[in-house]
């Protein structure tokens, strides 16, 4: 079926128009991020060169420029050139209390990651035990091993082990950190422990867990890592 010429150039409006939505949608969601650690940033150092700001924020060199234009224009930061090509940047008054709204709306965005995280992994959690998993041990002791500890307790599974590779982490949430060495030791010398199944969920990264576990032959067969990072991409 052959449509009108104006149809066809109506509809390509129309999905330019929803690209270009959809542009804006992601600059509302970049821009305050980098617009915030630029301002604290600036804050801490007012002399930073673009250049340093750039290595900084970990971005380019040409969207801190974009960033810092954006910023005097909207007068949240003002530059004052300083001898020869050194500028300073100052945060204004209206830049002052844009970084509190803005951080307050960071806190906003992390508790709300935070609990859609851990519905998520209560989820597979939950589909897990129904499947015959009884106990769980979390290898690592960071955000991410937080937020599965706490899916993990809301439940019926049990969390056997918190396994830690960095020696410092003696507790964790109020909970015996082990290390992985002491684990798989463990694990390799009780002998009613040797033909049992075990389940390590890893919240970091599992190459140093996948490296140790290569040196017990005997129990290397039984263990099960889950990696929680790939989990939760698929989900």
């Amino acid at each position: 079926m052959t449509f009108p010429t104006h149809i066809y150039y109506n509809l390509a409006q129309v999905h330019i128009l929803n690209i270009n939505q959809q542009i804006g949608r992601l600059k509302g969601i970049l821009m305050p991020k980098h617009e915030l650690n630029t301002l604290l940033e600036i804050k801490q150092n007012p002399s930073l060169t673009q250049r340093s700001l750039a290595h900084r924020l970990n971005i380019s060199l040409g969207l801190t420029n974009a960033i810092l234009q954006n910023l005097i224009h909207r007068g949240w930061i003002k530059a004052k050139r300083m001898t020869g090509r050194k500028i300073l940047y100052l945060i204004t008054p209206e830049g002052m209390a844009n970084i509190s709204r803005l951080m307050y709306n960071r806190f906003q965005e992390t508790l709300h990651y935070y609990q859609y995280t851990k519905d998520l992994l209560t989820a597979y959690l939950m589909k897990l035990y129904q499947q015959g998993e009884k106990t769980i041990n979390i290898y690592g002791t960071g955000q991410l091993a937080e937020i599965t500890y706490y899916a993990g307790i809301s439940t019926p599974l049990k969390i056997n082990a918190i396994i830690s590779d960095d020696p410092s982490k003696e507790k964790f949430l109020g909970q015996q950190a082990i290390s992985i060495e002491d684990f798989l030791s463990q694990y390799s010398n009780y002998n009613n422990l040797s033909g049992q199944k075990i389940t390590i969920l890893s919240t970091d990264s599992p190459e140093k867990l996948t490296k140790e576990i290569s040196k017990y032959k005997n129990i290397q067969k039984n263990i099960k890592i889950i990696n929680i990072e790939t989990i939760l991409k698929n989900l």
